[in-house]
């Protein structure tokens, strides 16, 4: 709930002064709202809404969100006018660390334009909003980029690779995407092998998203809503899966060749 305030707030250009000013708050209540260091009431965000002009559905999304702040886990149900990606966006850009586990897709932040636009069809996202969610996920992907991106761990399955969701044309570009991000010093690229998979109960994604001061939310994502969790015995069983995969998998250069050679496949296809 912190980081919607503040990503708000930064879209409207506002500093907290400003606000402040306006709401005859002192800068310091608005600054630990801001920081996870005191809880929104309703009216209080109720009031702040008002300040940087949010109505309709996406008021009432952050008024619901608010209610259930203090929740160790909490629903957030997706719809075609509020996708779940806005939260899971500014999470992103707070975090110091990905994890990212995913046994039959390509994760969101590595997808390619065609992938992707392949994956929501797929899912029958309707035609007139796939480009504006293509758009979402191209915002969502800077933060690799930027001047100090977090360390990305993405923990792929073998089989996933080898499911193309698309043709093998779109699926060669998009594991030579996935190399290319690889050599980037904060991504490590990790495969766990067919023949393990099973074993190791490779079959759900999980996405944990850490923040300083040892604090991780995990995310979890399935058709038409989204979960993210904060409770920390859940939170250091997902960190103990993740592990379990890791050792699994491939090293990230021995990751990389399995990757390449499935390239070389889809594009002789």
């Amino acid at each position: 709930m912190a980081a919607e305030v503040r990503h708000i707030r930064d879209d409207c250009g506002l500093s907290l002064q400003a606000v402040c000013n306006q709401l005859g708050w002192q800068q310091s209540k608005l600054s630990r709202m801001e920081r996870g260091q005191q809880c929104i009431s309703v009216a209080d965000l109720a009031s702040i809404l008002v300040i940087y002009k949010v109505r309709g559905q996406e008021r009432n999304r952050l008024l619901h969100l608010v209610e259930r702040q203090d929740e160790p886990g909490r629903w957030i149900l997706d719809s075609p006018l509020v996708p779940t990606t806005d939260t899971l966006m500014h999470l992103e850009a707070e975090a110091i660390s990905l994890v990212n586990a995913e046994p039959l897709r390509i994760p969101g932040l590595l997808q390619t334009p065609d992938y992707t636009r392949a994956v929501m069809k797929a899912d029958d996202v309707p035609p007139e909003l796939i480009d504006s969610r293509l758009e979402a996920r191209n915002v969502r992907q800077r933060v690799l980029g930027k001047a100090k991106p977090p360390k990305f761990d993405v923990i792929l399955a073998e089989c996933g690779l080898r499911r193309p969701v698309c043709g093998s044309a779109i699926m060669a570009r998009q594991l030579r995407s996935l190399l290319e991000v690889a050599d980037r010093p904060n991504v490590r690229l990790w495969v766990v092998p067919a023949a393990m998979s099973a074993e190791v109960g490779f079959d759900w994604p999980a996405y944990m998203i850490g923040f300083p001061r040892d604090e991780t939310v995990v995310h979890l994502e399935s058709k038409g809503s989204a979960v993210y969790i904060e409770d920390k015995e859940k939170i250091d069983f997902y960190h103990r899966y993740a592990a379990k995969l890791g050792k699994a998998a491939l090293n990230p250069v021995r990751s990389a060749d399995l990757i390449a050679t499935l390239q070389r496949r889809y594009e002789r296809e």
